[in-house]
C-alpha cells in the first residue's frame, strides 16, 4: 500500500496552484493503484480550497501562517499521523519546509520547482516543470537521480482562435498573467506604444491582476494609449479570452514553463515570447512562434508588425504552435510523466 501526501499552501489561484490540482487525480489515480489514497492539502481560506468544494475526493485543508510557528507546524505533524505518507510531494518551499518539519524517518520527501528560487536539501526529490530548473536543481547539490522532469500540460481547449479573421479593423493583440514586474507588461505596452507611431492599427488587451495595475495604468496615460490599451482584470475563461485575438505576446521576464503560454498556442494564437528560459523549451522561433530579446520594446514591436504584415505566415505559426501542445502537452503526457517521476520515487516492492 503507497499513500500520498500532496500539499500546496498558496493563497491564490495562479499557474502553482493549477499545476497542484492538475496533479492531483493523477496521483489520487496512481496510489489507488497500488491500494493507497492521495491526500490533497491547501490553504484554509484560500481559493483553491474554495473552488475545490465539493471536489471527491476532498481535498484537506490546514492553516498556512509561516514556516515554523507552532500551529502550522503542528497541523502539517497532524496530517502525517492520520495519513502515514510514505510519500510527501510539495509545490513550493512553504509546505515542503513545513512538512519536512513534519515528517518522520524514513518518508520519502519531494517538492515540484515552478521557478527558479528554491533550497536544495541531502535526499530530497526534485519535480522540475522545466529542463531549466532541472539544471538548478543538480548545479545546487541534488543528486541527479533525484531530479525529475515533469513538464506542465494543459487540457485541450474548446475555444479556437481565428488570428486575421475579420481582413479588416484594428488587430487584436491579447496577453494575460498577474500584473507583476517579472511579467513584462510595461514593455508590452511600449511596444504597442510603437505599432501606432508606425501607424498600425492595433489594440492590446491584458487580462490578469496584480500590485502593478497602477503603475501600468500610468504608463499607460503617460503614452497616450488609453483608447487601445485595456488591463481587462481576470477572467475564469483564460483560453476563451485569448481566443479573441490575433497574436499573443508573452514579455515575460522570468518563468518556469509557462502554462498561459501553452494555453494560447493551444488555441491557436501566433505567439511573441521573450526569449528566457522556460519559453525556449517552448518555442522554436519561426517554426511555431518567435522569439525576441527579454526587456526589449522595440524587437517586440518588430515582431508583432512582422506578424501583422504576414496573416498568412501569423496563421501558420498558431496552427505549429496548436499542433505542439495538443501533441506533447495535455494531460496524458502529464500523466505518463508524472507516473514515470513517482516510480523512479516509489518503485514497487
Amino acid at each position: 500500500m503507497t499513500d500520498i501526501l500532496h500539499a500546496m499552501l498558496g493563497k491564490g489561484l495562479g499557474g502553482l496552484e493549477q499545476v497542484f490540482l492538475d496533479y492531483q487525480p493523477i496521483l489520487e489515480a496512481w496510489a489507488a493503484k497500488r491500494g493507497g489514497r492521495c491526500v490533497g492539502v491547501v490553504r484554509r481560506g484560500g481559493k483553491v480550497a474554495a473552488a475545490a468544494a465539493g471536489r471527491t475526493p476532498p481535498l484537506a485543508t490546514m492553516p498556512a501562517l509561516t514556516d515554523w510557528d507552532p500551529i502550522t507546524v503542528g497541523a502539517a505533524r497532524v496530517l502525517v499521523r492520520s495519513v502515514r505518507p510514505a510519500l510527501i510531494l510539495s509545490h513550493g518551499q512553504r509546505p515542503a519546509r513545513v512538512f519536512a518539519k513534519a515528517a518522520p524517518p524514513g518518508t520519502i520527501q519531494a517538492v515540484c520547482v515552478h521557478k527558479p528560487a528554491f533550497d536544495v536539501a541531502p535526499g530530497v526529490h526534485y519535480l522540475c516543470v522545466g529542463e531549466h530548473l532541472a539544471r538548478l536543481a543538480v548545479e545546487r547539490g541534488a543528486s541527479p537521480d533525484h531530479v525529475h522532469v515533469v513538464h506542465n500540460a494543459v487540457t485541450p481547449p474548446s475555444a479556437r482562435a481565428t488570428p486575421f479573421a475579420q481582413g479588416e479593423g484594428p488587430v487584436k493583440i491579447v496577453a494575460a498573467g498577474r500584473l507583476h514586474p517579472k511579467k513584462g507588461f510595461d514593455v508590452l505596452i511600449r511596444a504597442v506604444g510603437k505599432l501606432r507611431a508606425w501607424d498600425l492599427d492595433v489594440t492590446c488587451e491584458i487580462a490578469g491582476d496584480g500590485e502593478e495595475r497602477g503603475a501600468l495604468e500610468d504608463l499607460i496615460r503617460t503614452l497616450d494609449l488609453d483608447p487601445c490599451v485595456k488591463l481587462v482584470g481576470w477572467t475564469d475563461d483564460v483560453a476563451g479570452f485569448l481566443a479573441t485575438g490575433d497574436v499573443f505576446a508573452f514579455p515575460s521576464h522570468q518563468e518556469g514553463f509557462p502554462l498561459t503560454l501553452l494555453e494560447a498556442m493551444a488555441v491557436g494564437l501566433p505567439a511573441v515570447a521573450s526569449e528566457i528560459d522556460g519559453p525556449v523549451e517552448i518555442l522554436k522561433d519561426g517554426v511555431n512562434g518567435r522569439l525576441v530579446p527579454e526587456d526589449d520594446p522595440d524587437r517586440l514591436a518588430e515582431a508583432l508588425g512582422e506578424l501583422i504584415g504576414d496573416p498568412g505566415e501569423a496563421r501558420r505559426l498558431g496552427e505549429a504552435a496548436r499542433a505542439l501542445v495538443l501533441g506533447q502537452y495535455g494531460p496524458e503526457q502529464l500523466a505518463r510523466r508524472l507516473e514515470a517521476a513517482l516510480d523512479g520515487m516509489l518503485p514497487r516492492a
